[in-house]
């Protein structure tokens, strides 16, 4: 198929829920749907000389709208991303490591691993997150001229500002139905929720090009990205998460499940023109990641081409062997921009104020920087040392350390030294000088540092032994 590309400039807020209810905890989307911009082409139905083959034929596919960052391509966070809980440096794809690699730590294994789900990456690994900004709102009564009373209600929404890139593919339209097409989606729209309020305007560019980062190759075991969506539907056309329908002719031995790590979820779209909400839709979810082997040529071509249904609104997406999931572990690059740099930069504030409130909220802003500073440093020595230097010391001595340093003596570190110094239980000195080293190093507050420690050293052992 052919391909344009479109770039979103967000002039105002943007609000995409990611349901179409209206009540309790209703989660946001982190891209554009494909649905948007087919909606806002629609507008123009009657006009497009075969209306079918634009909308109904599969022959044009309205692509999802991803993030822009520093003008490079951004993909959802691949959900084969884990790293050791505790330690977020190093980064590992899940379908490169072996069975020994979940065994714990003291077992010469990785211990226990998280997923990471939030955020998208550039080619290059750089980590992008969504902005947010949340206002509350009220219903306005018109009779007596002031806010409804108990209609009150929030919009959570994106923030103006921000680009963002589609694709347009088509095949075998004519050239005025293009160039239709083409016209309708340049200019200032409007899209998502509250489009009548404050929120929704953009601006639409046919500008930017695709970058390629798939090796379509036929290899014995092949890595499937979700860039999209996927709604797979069943031989009698049934909506379902069973694997085995991404292409014709798959069963469960081509499907790798042990590599294989995907999310799900359901929405029920409406429909404004109808009035009504459609069928519901159950859904893959972007970043997942499929391990499939065997395959045969025309089952690969098949997936390149999209899976599933609604391909017209952006599902169905396939990335076949992205450059993002070829190499076992890595570390994402920290470089930021100045400007990232001071917005992510939590200073304390030094400054004395005469209003009492004031002062007090500083100084409890400067409270929390100083508590999440000691974590950080206490995280970092639980991951260098318990391994290597104190595997054998025990949860009770840890809990005697911690009841010394919750005594409020003014020498309560000649107390645990004594402590781990003497007696049937006595330290090796290596083990005496890395606590009592670190303990002098630290600058915030020493009594909290052990505590906090001896809390996590017994706590990790615990986690390693399940």
């Amino acid at each position: 198929m052919k391909e344009l590309v479109f770039q979103v400039e967000f002039l105002s807020d943007i609000v995409l829920p990611a349901t179409s209810n209206t009540e309790g905890n209703i989660t946001q989307l982190d891209f554009i749907p494909g649905s948007n911009f087919l909606g806002m082409v629609a507008l123009k139905y009657g006009d497009f000389e075969k209306s079918f083959d634009v909308f109904h034929s599969g022959k044009v596919r309205f692509g999802d709208a991803n993030i822009l960052h520093n003008s490079k391509q951004t993909y959802k966070m691949p959900l084969s991303y884990f790293h050791k809980k505790l330690e977020e440096k190093t980064i590992y794809n899940h379908h490169f490591l072996e069975k020994k690699n979940f065994e714990p730590e003291d077992k010469g294994g990785l211990g226990q691993l998280k997923q990471l789900r939030n955020g998208y990456i550039t080619k290059e690994k750089e980590v992008v997150h969504i902005d947010y900004s949340y206002s509350q709102k009220s219903a306005y009564d018109k009779e007596n001229r002031r806010s409804k009373d108990s209609s009150m209600y929030g919009y959570k929404a994106i923030n103006a500002q921000t680009s963002w890139q589609f694709t347009l593919q088509y095949e075998e339209i004519s050239e005025k139905d293009l160039e239709l097409l083409i016209r309708t989606l340049i200019g200032t729209k409007r899209l998502g929720k509250s489009k009548s309020a404050q929120y929704g305007l953009v601006e639409i560019k046919q500008n930017g090009t695709n970058e390629n980062i798939q090796d379509t190759t036929l290899k014995s075991e092949i890595l499937l990205y979700a860039n999209s969506r996927l709604a797979l539907v069943d031989e009698n056309g049934n909506p379902t998460y069973d694997l085995r329908y991404l292409c014709d002719g798959l069963d469960d031995a081509n499907i790798v499940y042990e590599k294989t790590q995907i999310r799900t979820s359901t929405f029920t779209p409406y429909n404004s023109k109808r009035a009504t909400k459609d069928y519901e839709r159950v859904c893959i979810n972007k970043g997942s990641v499929i391990v499939v082997k065997d395959l045969k040529p025309e089952q690969l071509e098949q997936i390149k081409n999209g899976v599933g249904a609604y391909l017209s609104e952006g599902f169905g997406d396939i990335l076949v062997n992205p450059d993002f999931l070829n190499t076992k572990d890595f570390t994402f690059p920290h470089a930021k921009s100045e400007n990232e740099q001071k917005q992510d930069e939590r200073l304390k504030i030094s400054q004395i104020f005469k209003n009492t409130t004031v002062q007090f909220l500083a100084n409890r802003h400067n409270t929390t920087i100083d508590t999440l500073e000691i974590a950080n440093e206490v995280a970092a020595f639980v991951s260098k040392n318990k391994k290597a230097i104190f595997s054998n010391i025990k949860p009770s001595q840890w809990g005697n350390i911690r009841s010394i340093a919750s005594s409020n003596e003014d020498n309560f570190m000649e107390s645990i030294n004594t402590y781990i110094s003497n007696g049937t239980r006595k330290w090796e000195d290596k083990q005496i000088h890395s606590l009592i080293s670190a303990v002098n190093n630290h600058t915030i507050n020493k009594q909290k540092f052990v505590k906090l420690l001896s809390m996590q050293m017994p706590k990790v052992k615990e986690q390693k032994n399940d």
